[in-house]
């Protein structure tokens, strides 16, 4: 009996049942605040986040308006976001290389501070 067919078969459910994160692609998660949420300009506001930045990323870039207000080196923390007027604002958590440069992984969230 030829047993090849079944392990290819067993090897190709195997790769399938693995998370795409443990071949190393990255992901960005932001966990708080949540999407869509609305914020009180009175209170510490605080973004949280988990990074796992895969083979081609290095670290995290934090971006407020698609402008760029810090570095994240921890691939898990919060970040104060000491700034935020009141209205409409973009969150967006990036990976990048240790050029600075984004990969193409990353979440944005949308807030309203009043």
């Amino acid at each position: 009996m030829n047993q090849h067919p079944f392990l290819a078969t067993l090897a190709l459910g195997c790769f399938l049942a693995l998370p795409s994160t443990s071949f190393g692609q990255g992901k960005v998660l932001i966990t708080s605040p949540a999407d869509g949420a609305t914020l009180d300009a009175m209170n510490e506001i605080r973004l949280a986040y988990e990074v796992n930045p895969g083979p081609r990323g290095d670290h995290a870039h934090l971006y407020v308006d698609n402008k760029e207000v810090a570095i994240l080196r921890q691939l898990k923390g919060s970040y104060p976001l000491e700034t935020l007027a009141t209205g409409k604002h973009s969150l967006c958590v990036k990976i990048v290389n240790k050029g600075h440069v984004p990969i193409g992984i990353g979440q944005c969230i949308q807030v309203t501070v009043e």
